[in-house]
């Protein structure tokens, strides 16, 4: 081991590291590079190879005169050298923890579909409108019992004057069984002032489109016209 060359080098990691030490926040990159040669020449002094120390061999002693014994020769004793001191390792600052972890947050959710709303019907022409043979669908009597009275009184809203069971018969057989065009017919014969345009909407909307002069939709066709003709008293 080169001892003088090894103690140069351990002179300057200890300078180095008192140095580091006192402001560990502010080291840089190059100053763990030089630390790391210094580390690097320290171990090849320790390592560099020293000659082996030889003791000089020992005269051997004249034999005396009387004795008949051979020289007695002393062994070699060989010196090892010194165990190389323990390599300095510098303290390395602990890593910076890892940046907190941002939660995302959740997607808001996607809008309710719009809700479709029937179109209104078409506006009343100011032309009169032809019968057409209708005329058996608006045959109105004259109620003579109480009972019929009662049944011929005002309603103020088709669609809340109609049952359930009377709209799923009407929608199947007066519209055929499109609900939609029922619900857009109820819409706008609510709409009208008077029963003559109401009049005027079926025939040209509803009575000949669906054929409800047809014989199996015929009373059908009446009942329902007479509750639309309430709408307007």
């Amino acid at each position: 081991m080169d001892f003088q060359k090894a103690k140069i080098y351990l002179d300057k990691l200890n300078r180095e590291f008192a140095r580091m030490s006192k402001d560990p926040e502010n080291t840089l990159r190059i100053d763990v590079d030089i630390m790391g040669s210094y580390v690097r020449e320290l171990y090849d002094a320790i390592l560099t190879e020293t000659p082996e120390v030889i003791a000089p061999k020992a005269e051997p002693a004249p034999a005396r005169p009387i004795a008949h014994r051979p020289p007695v020769v002393e062994p070699v004793v060989e010196i090892a050298p010194p165990p190389p001191p323990a390599p300095v390792v510098a303290e390395v600052p602990p890593p910076a923890p890892p940046p907190p972890v941002r939660e995302e947050p959740p997607a808001p959710a996607p809008p309710p579909p719009p809700v479709e709303v029937p179109k209104p019907a078409p506006p009343r022409t100011a032309a009169p409108v032809s019968m057409g043979g209708l005329e058996v669908l608006f045959e109105e009597k004259q109620a003579k019992e109480l009972s019929e009275k009662l049944a011929e009184s005002a309603i103020a809203d088709l669609k809340k004057a109609i049952a359930l069971n009377d709209r799923l018969l009407y929608t199947s057989e007066l519209f055929a069984g499109d609900g939609q065009s029922f619900e857009r017919a109820l819409a706008a014969l609510n709409s009208f002032s008077n029963f003559e345009e109401a009049r005027d909407y079926i025939v040209q909307y509803c009575a000949v489109q669906y054929t409800w002069s047809d014989k199996k939709r015929l009373d059908i066709a009446k009942a329902f016209i007479k509750l639309v003709r309430r709408r307007y008293k």
